[in-house]
């Protein structure tokens, strides 16, 4: 399955620049920010994983084939990544002030999901956020957004 993935990444991701390419750059962005908030706290809870899902559904609007493959090729580059830079950078570079507050606030609602948010949590999402340009204000915000969703 991996070898899959990693022409999936390569072929229509790394080597392209359509709009497609680019687009698919910011789902596995997205996604893969969203891993990291899964796995901050040294496990990755089902209720969270499960919440990932149905964001990458909303969000996106992706069959569940997409999303599983997209979920799969997430976990791989988290775990392969050194840092948060790439992802919020290419995120930048095509979401607005608007949608970049809205996926903090998705990030809240992953942590929010097994009822708890983690130290660890809290901290990727205030480093997320500074590295969206985004105030602490805004970050509150999220957050009370998150927990009446």
């Amino acid at each position: 399955m991996f070898k899959s993935l990693q022409e999936f990444l390569n072929k229509r991701i790394l080597e392209s620049d359509t709009e497609d390419a680019s687009e698919d750059k910011l789902q596995l962005a997205a996604a893969t920010l969203m891993i990291e908030l899964a796995r901050a706290d040294g496990h990755m809870d089902s209720a969270e994983l499960n919440t990932i899902e149905d964001i990458l559904r909303q969000r996106f609007a992706l069959a569940d084939e997409d999303i599983q493959t997209l979920m799969e090729l997430a976990k791989q580059t988290a775990s392969d990544a050194i840092s948060l830079q790439g992802f919020t950078r290419t995120i930048c570079d095509r979401w607005g002030n608007e949608d970049r507050m809205k996926l903090l606030e998705y990030l809240w609602i992953i942590a929010l999901a097994d009822d708890q948010i983690d130290t660890n949590e809290r901290h990727l999402v205030r480093k997320v956020a500074g590295l969206l340009y985004l105030t602490d204000r805004q970050i509150i915000h999220a957050r009370e957004a998150a927990k009446r969703a």
